[in-house]
């Protein structure tokens, strides 16, 4: 359990820039173009480097990204799980 609780915080110290790729493709699924997409997940990764606010909040607020996505589904790109899920796996795997 201590390797989750160490791997969240790893996460977390990206202020959500981790699940970038996962808004990325949620986008392009909705319908954005991949050039479109990137812009909109660009512009706001940038923002979270200048400390103006989490991921997350960020697109949140952003009406390009509320118009194409519901705050459920942004919310689902945001499952820490998915990166989690396979943890004790690979620890037993690396290390026996």
């Amino acid at each position: 359990m201590w390797k989750k609780k160490r791997m969240k915080k790893n996460i977390n110290i990206t202020q959500g820039l981790i699940f970038s790729q996962r808004v990325l493709l949620k986008l392009i699924k909705k319908g954005l173009s991949r050039e479109d997409a990137y812009k909109i997940v660009q512009s706001n990764a940038k923002k979270v480097w200048k400390n103006e606010g989490t991921f997350f909040m960020l697109l949140l607020h952003d009406k390009r990204v509320t118009e194409m996505l519901t705050k459920k589904e942004l919310e689902s790109c945001f499952d820490m799980e998915y990166y989690l899920k396979n943890i004790d796996y690979i620890y037993k795997k690396v290390l026996g």
